[in-house]
């Protein structure tokens, strides 16, 4: 463990306020077995609780899910560790708010709402977004809460105090913090609760996303910004217990990948159906940080899964702001987040109505945060899941201006998706094809393409490889616009029978069509690779036509000396010349039953297979000569002939019926 050291300080002005910004050193010191670190653990069963705060002498608090936080010395930690009764024991690590770059202080009583993305100094950043175009649909609901897991807010600012800030809780006092309650000590908190709500339409200053909305303060960050993972952690899970339906975490640290108490928390609001909102992070270079190399928490505590919504900050021109970090794995999203006007709190200021230009994720993330807010409130049934797509499939490309903004390289796919559009998620948008959507009434999925629905039964779900994730509801009634036609098939291909049925299928051209054993043999498929579905579900696919034999394939059936040879699908038969001339073999001959021959296609012009292309021939009967092109024969004129350099000893004499059998073609005149 270090300690710090203050060596240094300076002064920073803000507006006319004087901040000392202290500079600190780490000073080295040894590890001992008796230094006491902070950690948190899990309990593998309650009923090994009681032995195991008295085989340690633990003095723990609870967190939830049977997971506590405590203070013991290394060597504890190394016993702990090899428990079979302890799920897991981990140090606790820091998150800190991620920083808001004040640049200058601003009074309230001036009207900084504007259409005009152009206006810096104003609140650009709505009309960039189109949020004042989605307004007209959706000005937000008191019925939706979003979280504000931070140092708290100050809920008596002129631009809150109207009744949005509900009761929240206080990590730090365990106590809850009453509706209307002042709970902020820094000012960051406060900051990310005005972007996403502050009063709109009151002549006091700015309009937030929402013009109304409920916002929960979950103080988990102290006075200085900073707070143990396993507060936030208790944060987290306080504010899915208790009525939250987003949680914004402008916060970050690096942490430890495997912050099992961390990742517990997210798991639980996320499976409770909260979406979650997490700010990329700013790096102090000023050229940003790939999250890639270098992951922060808790945008990059997705558990494997998309849990959370990382937010890179943009800045009015869509370039990605200096300070933002990037990355593939962590982001799903940018939006604005330099040169922001918001709500603040200082403890110097008497009036507390204070607003600021400030730049951050920390004031990207609330604005995700906000328009996730007015999706809900449109629609209240919208899952976590469902919110997240329409966000991200809503977002406006910025790649083409940022093609050197990644630390001099191309940010493509490293901002997520792109910038995020607030019309275009909460506007009805024509659905497109290939669109996965669940009716709410039967649980039933279908297939969306070309006005028409199918049902995707769940074999089919599985076979192609959809995604649940990327199901929507229907909410609006949408799917009685869609005509119902057949329900989806396996991918082309799919072998399937049924599970009482020994009739095999193979998927062709989006129906079942039945195999006979010669078929299955001469395709050479295998049985294992035969899906066996229920009754109803191969019931549920249109039945075609007998599926056929691979070209080529030679069938003789019984007390019938004709060969047949498949040729583009059907069946046709062969003369003695024709078998020879092809070099086909007798033994290559399958005998079939009649029952069998009978699911074989028949040719619909009932001519037999021709010689090969360019074979001269004539009847016995007959002088004209034909040449065979495309599988016809074609009738010569002398000259026709002459002209082609033919040779009268390269044509075949063949009996009469055997020249018939084959398909004309147009004459050859010259």
């Amino acid at each position: 463990m270090s300690k710090l050291q203050i060596t240094n300080f300076k002064l920073q002005t803000l507006g006319s306020i004087l901040v000392p910004i202290f500079l600190f050193t780490a000073i080295p010191q040894a590890i001992t077995d008796q230094e006491l670190v902070e950690v948190t653990f899990q309990i593998k069963s309650p009923e090994y609780n009681q032995a195991v705060f008295s085989d340690y002498s633990l003095d723990a608090s609870y967190l939830f899910q049977n997971i506590y936080k405590t203070e013991i010395s290394t060597r504890t930690f190394d016993l702990m560790s090899s428990d079979p009764r302890i799920n897991y024991v981990q140090r606790d690590s820091k998150m800190t708010a991620a920083e808001i770059s004040v640049t200058q202080l601003v009074t309230a009583n001036d009207p900084f709402f504007t259409l005009d993305a152009t206006k810096e100094d104003r609140q650009w950043y709505l009309p960039k977004t189109q949020i004042p175009d989605a307004w007209e649909y959706t000005k937000g609901s008191t019925a939706v809460t979003v979280a504000i897991i931070d140092t708290g807010i100050h809920a008596s600012h002129i631009e809150l105090n109207d009744g949005r800030v509900g009761p929240g809780y206080d990590v730090f006092k365990k106590e809850i913090i009453p509706s209307g309650g002042n709970s902020d000590d820094n000012g960051h908190g406060t900051a990310v609760a005005g972007v996403v709500g502050a009063i709109p339409n009151n002549q006091k200053g700015i309009a937030g996303v929402n013009w109304n909305v409920r916002l929960m303060p979950v103080k988990t960050l102290a006075a200085d910004g900073t707070g143990d993972t396993s507060d936030v952690a208790a944060g987290i899970v306080w504010a899915a217990d208790n009525g939250a339906n987003i949680i914004n975490l402008s916060m970050g640290g690096p942490g430890f990948g495997n912050d099992m108490t961390l990742s517990n928390a997210i798991s639980y609001a996320y499976n409770k159906g909260l979406l979650l909102v997490s700010a990329a992070g700013n790096d102090t270079a000023d050229v940003g940080n790939s999250l890639d190399k270098n992951p922060i928490y808790p945008v990059c505590g997705d558990n494997g899964e998309n849990m959370i919504i990382g937010v890179a900050a943009t800045d009015i021109n869509d370039q990605k702001a200096g300070f933002s970090n990037f990355g593939a794995i962590c982001l799903d999203i940018a939006a604005p987040g330099k040169k922001i006007i918001t709500t603040t709190y200082l403890p110097s200021d008497p009036a507390n109505n204070l607003l600021i230009y400030g730049s951050g994720t920390s004031l990207a993330t609330p604005i995700v945060s906000g328009v996730a807010a007015l999706l809900k409130a449109q629609n209240p049934n919208l899952s976590n899941v469902e919110i997240r797509n329409l966000l991200l499939r809503s977002v406006d490309n910025i790649d083409g201006v940022n093609q050197t903004s990644c630390l001099g390289s191309s940010c493509n796919g490293l901002l997520g998706k792109g910038r995020i559009n607030a019309l275009n998620a909460i506007k009805p948008q024509p659905i497109p094809n290939g669109t996965l959507m669940r009716d709410l009434g039967t649980g039933d999925i279908y297939f969306l393409v070309n006005g028409t629905k199918r049902l995707v039964i769940p074999s089919v779900f599985v076979e192609r490889g959809f995604d649940l994730n990327v199901v929507v509801s229907d909410t609006k009634n949408e799917l009685a616009n869609f005509s119902l036609v057949l329900a989806l098939t396996p991918p082309e291909g799919t072998l399937i029978k049924s599970s009482n049925d020994q009739q095999v299928y193979i998927i062709n051209s989006e129906m079942k069509r039945p195999l006979t054993y010669l078929v299955f043999i001469s395709r050479g498929y295998k049985f294992s690779d035969i899906k066996v579905l229920p009754t109803a579900e191969v019931a549920a696919f249109t039945t075609g036509e007998w599926y056929w034999p691979p070209d080529g394939t030679m069938v003789l059936i019984k007390d019938d000396p004709t060969v047949f040879v498949m040729d583009q699908g059907v069946r046709r038969p062969s003369t003695y010349f024709v078998f020879t001339q092809r070099n086909l073999s007798f033994k290559n001959v399958v005998n079939v039953t009649r029952d069998e021959f009978g699911h074989i296609p028949v040719p619909r012009d009932n001519y037999w297979l021709a010689p090969l292309d360019g074979t001269l021939i004539k009847s016995d009967t007959d002088p004209g000569i034909y040449v065979i092109e495309n599988g016809t024969k074609r009738l010569m004129s002398f000259e026709a002939f002459a002209g082609r350099g033919y040779l009268f000893s390269s044509v075949k004499t063949l009996p009469q019926a055997e020249v018939e059998v084959v398909s004309p073609g147009l004459p050859i005149l010259n």
